[in-house]
């Protein structure tokens, strides 16, 4: 999700339209509304986590987490039983993100990228973290409005060991 580094401007329409989905797909998450969720990403939607920076070829590499419309389903339905263990007592979660850029996809008229940077802070069993990084979007309009394709969650230590990250990132 290489940004270019000179953009035209988009619409304001348009800019204000994808902040807020980035703004509504980070609340969505901190209140563990997943169906709500679930309903801003396409139906052919992906969601990964590269294992480095920079992220390595997904056909090449493994990765932290790989997930498509269907596994991400799966996903929701085991966290929402009550009885996932990894989530017992369940994650709170706090997101910032900051310096988002927003820009068309080479070649289409539909879709556009978007970059921002994120902070998130997990609160479980006594304990807090804070994960920090980028996410990458495209986003697409579709007949039923904006959807998210794509989400690319860059962790800063990717790299080394990620303990339980259990909740959506």
């Amino acid at each position: 999700l290489n940004q270019p580094v000179i953009r035209a401007p988009l619409p304001p329409a348009l800019e204000a339209e994808l902040t807020q989905m980035v703004t509504l797909e980070s609340r969505l998450l901190d209140q563990r509304a997943f169906d709500s969720w679930l309903g801003l990403l396409s139906a052919e939607c992906a969601y990964w986590i590269p294992p480095a920076q920079p992220a390595p070829d997904l056909r090449t590499s493994i990765s932290l987490e790989f997930h498509d419309r269907r596994r991400l389903l799966d996903r929701v339905t085991r966290l929402k039983t009550g009885l996932a263990y990894s989530q017992l007592p369940q994650s709170r979660t706090s997101r910032l993100f900051s310096g988002l850029e927003i820009w068309p996809s080479p070649g289409r008229n539909d879709e556009w990228r978007a970059r921002c940077n994120f902070v998130i802070t997990e609160a479980r069993c006594g304990h807090r973290r804070t994960l920090g990084g980028w996410n990458g979007f495209v986003f697409r309009r579709e007949a039923d409005g904006m959807k998210i394709v794509l989400k690319q969650i860059n962790l800063l230590d990717a790299d080394g060991p990620q303990g339980n990250n259990s909740f959506f990132l």
